[in-house]
């Protein structure tokens, strides 16, 4: 009798050793190497050097999945502006009779863009106020980055 009910212990208990705590938080975060995250840099120690391109993104929802899905579209996202996009910019400023107005616009064009090959080098994940906000940066090689941008100015 005490194998039978030992038996489905020890099985949810091995179950729960693999999940992992979110963290609960009472002010907002972002990881430190979100906030400044690198556009490139190398990876690697001493005679096995290689340069890499990042691309970071950030989402919140009170859905854990919604928050991981609009960090990673706008990781690809930055990964894309940098490979196949276009920026229009325009700021015009009115002066009249001595007052000043002034606006700007800035608009961002990205056509679909092949991206392929990247890794997900650090993810962030934390709770506050029964919402979600997640974190990602992405690492692609530079040789893969400047392969796609050079498909990108061929089409």
């Amino acid at each position: 009798m005490k194998k039978l009910i030992l038996i489905p212990l020890v099985a949810a208990l091995t179950a729960c050793s693999g999940m992992q705590t979110i963290e609960e938080r009472k002010t907002y975060a972002q990881p430190s190497w979100y906030k400044d995250c690198a556009q490139e840099g190398v990876k690697g120690w001493f005679w096995w050097k290689e340069d890499m391109v990042y691309a970071c993104g950030a989402g919140e929802s009170r859905y854990a999945q919604a928050a991981e899905e609009q960090m990673d579209a706008i990781a690809m996202n930055n990964f894309a502006k940098r490979i196949n996009g276009r920026v229009n910019s325009e700021t015009t400023i009115d002066i009249v009779d001595d007052k000043k107005s002034s606006r700007t616009t800035i608009s961002y064009k990205v056509t679909d863009t092949a991206i392929r090959r990247h890794v997900k080098s650090e993810k962030g994940h934390f709770t506050m106020g029964g919402r979600h906000y997640t974190y990602v940066k992405l690492e692609m090689k530079k040789s893969v980055f400047d392969q796609l941008l050079a498909e990108s100015k061929g089409q």
